[in-house]
């Protein structure tokens, strides 16, 4: 098992970097729930306790480590973190005890979880949805990212469909790679 492990942010987030509106995300996207899923499997996820919340319980092969300030917060399946620092010792400590387990840690939201490891995080995997909500009074956002730093590369575009709104997926790799 490496020592460094990459970072990757995986988000959903509208044209002005929305990516919720405080309870959960403004849309539903089928197909890509399972580009996620392909995404994130076999890695730890890095999260907040409103994202888990959301989510409702921990995901079939992947460790859910939830960041909170709540000492006393615990919930089934998941591992509770106060720090990202704590996050990605125990993300670390996950893949080095888990068979088959993928050398990347996944930020994997909300806002303000993002925002706390964008300086370790290597990749940004996005679907960028054709949108412009204003979030509501507790909008989540991505944080603005400073394009010098990072390599952009659009990946695939979606059309829209029905009530499913367009979206593009994107990559995006730092210039100079950090590792955890």
């Amino acid at each position: 098992m490496t020592d460094r492990l990459e970072m990757v942010a995986v988000v959903a987030m509208a044209a002005n970097r929305v990516i919720g509106d405080g309870d959960g995300l403004i849309w539903h996207l089928p197909a890509d729930l399972k580009r996620v899923k392909a995404l994130t499997m076999g890695c730890p996820l890095i999260m907040g306790r409103r994202t888990w919340d959301s989510i409702g319980r921990a995901l079939p092969g992947r460790a859910s480590v939830v960041m909170t300030r709540d000492e006393s917060w615990s919930a089934e399946g998941a591992l509770r973190a106060s720090s990202l620092e704590e996050a990605i010792d125990l993300s670390r400590e996950w893949i080095s005890q888990t068979e088959g387990a993928r050398s990347e840690i996944i930020l994997f939201g909300g806002g303000e979880i993002y925002a706390a490891g964008m300086a370790v995080c290597s990749r940004i995997e996005a679907t960028i949805v054709d949108l412009t909500p204003d979030g509501g009074p507790k909008a989540a956002m991505f944080p603005a990212l400073n394009e010098a730093e990072w390599c952009r590369e659009v990946l695939e575009t979606v059309a829209a469909d029905g009530d499913v709104p367009g979206y593009r997926y994107e990559r995006l790799v730092r210039a100079t790679p950090v590792r955890v």
